[in-house]
């Protein structure tokens, strides 16, 4: 079985708090940094348009490869 949508989760920089000893960023893998980039596009495509359903915005992640 494969996965309807797929998402980059290697090596992605992601911000911090900054303190005073410490000011750098920090750099994750996996799933649980893929997850984000898909909730984004899916908050954003909702922002566009609200009247759309889950289906639909599922279809367009699917079909338009917009990942």
């Amino acid at each position: 079985m494969q996965p309807d949508i797929a998402a980059p989760g290697l090596t992605l920089l992601t911000p911090r708090i900054p303190t005073d000893e410490d000011t750098r960023e920090f750099v994750y893998s996996g799933t649980s940094m893929a997850t984000p980039v898909i909730a984004g596009i899916v908050a954003l495509l909702k922002i566009s348009h609200p009247n759309w359903s889950p289906a639909v915005i599922k279809s367009a992640l699917v079909t338009t490869g917009l990942v």
